[in-house]
């Protein structure tokens, strides 16, 4: 069977962002089929994922003091009308109303309406100037490493960038004298740094403050020195230039790096030999990539499939009948099925995010049931 990887046009990258850094640092193999798909990911985002946009836009807002509880609920729909819009140009419409597709959506408005309170309650100098820049974009000199500042402040003489994040700031883990301790998530630590450094780049001098902001108006200080920013740096940019000369090259062995962590939620995975090798023996994922040997179709629509895969039969069921005509063509022949839902050994339903993959025609559909 022809690797998949023998049909991907693979382009050089153009740039690291900061907030990509990370996820390149694990798994440098996913940011390459990203650029090779032009950021367009072949798994659909959860609902949760396009709302996390509409509620960044107000955080940022409500920290420039641009929204007043008066007015929150006419910029809160109108935020969620224009992502609508957006998503219907571009063909998504599955999650579509938002409000209909997140869970816990009243919680999490009054939680950011809650904002507008704290936020005016701060103290704030009026002597002293404060200018806001939202959506800062930062750059080095060749633009090889780039991205965009969510928030730069300035006030009374010092900078600070803000970073706003819709999920949890912190992980917990035990130090070695039994104690629970709460870390800041690396990934938001190195997105950071590196801002800090592109800042200095541009600036000539560094920032004095760097915050990550969560939607409960949660704000923490992450500590820095500048020698890390700029070894952090220093690494983006050697990866970069590693990278790029293995795409040259196609030489793609060494960039794959497996794990539940890297690929559970890699939008990529479906174009990912190495992934398809790594889940004949990890059951860690909620997916299923093998032989279509079976369908059935109930009196209700909904189609049940059978999938073999390193000996195993896999059943997932909940299939629209729209999708018949698809899996019948696909009969013993290979196909990945990503992001089910599992309800017990070697058994599968359809998700909202659900999609398959068919393996020689290299085609991803959303899937759903009727």
């Amino acid at each position: 069977m022809q690797p998949l990887s023998s049909s991907i046009t693979y382009k050089p990258l153009s740039r690291i962002a900061p907030s990509h850094f990370y996820a390149m640092v694990q798994c440098p193999y996913k940011i390459v089929l990203a650029e090779a798909f032009e950021r367009h990911p072949l798994i659909p985002l959860s609902a949760n994922a396009y709302i996390g946009s509409v509620f960044h836009k107000l955080m940022e807002k409500i920290v420039k003091r641009q929204v007043t509880e008066d007015d929150f609920n006419e910029i809160w729909e109108n935020e969620i009308k224009s992502k609508e819009d957006v998503l219907r140009q571009e063909g998504i419409i599955f999650c579509i109303p938002l409000k209909s597709h997140v869970q816990n959506i009243g919680l999490k408005k009054i939680l950011i309406k809650n904002q507008i309170k704290a936020n005016q309650n701060l103290p704030v100098d009026k002597s002293k100037n404060v200018e806001y820049f939202s959506e800062k974009w930062l750059q080095n000199e060749d633009g090889t490493v780039g991205g965009m500042a969510d928030l730069i402040t300035k006030y009374g003489g010092t900078v600070s960038i803000s970073d706003f994040k819709t999920g949890k700031l912190t992980y917990n883990m035990v130090d070695e004298s039994g104690e629970v301790v709460s870390l800041v998530k690396e990934e938001y630590e190195y997105q950071l740094k590196l801002y800090a450094q592109l800042y200095f780049i541009n600036y000539k001098t560094y920032p004095d403050h760097l915050y990550l902001v969560d939607m409960n108006k949660n704000s923490i200080e992450v500590d820095f020195i500048h020698e890390e920013c700029l070894n952090l740096y220093k690494q983006a940019i050697a990866l970069y230039e590693k990278v790029n000369i293995d795409i040259k090259k196609k030489d793609f062995s060494m960039l794959a790096n497996c794990s539940t962590a890297s690929c559970k939620y890699c939008l990529y995975r479906p174009a990912c030999d190495s992934y398809h090798t790594w889940l004949s023996s990890n059951k860690s994922t909620n997916d299923v990539y093998g032989v279509l040997t079976n369908m059935k179709k109930f009196l209700n629509g909904n189609i049940n499939i059978c999938v073999q895969a390193d000996g195993n039969n896999f059943t997932i069921s909940g299939i629209s009948s729209l999708f018949e005509d698809l899996l019948a063509k696909n009969k013993n022949k290979v196909i990945g099925l990503y992001g089910l839902r599992k309800n017990g050994e070697n058994n599968f339903s359809i998700a909202s995010c659900s999609c398959i993959k068919e393996q020689e025609a290299m085609n991803i559909y959303t899937l759903y049931a009727n």
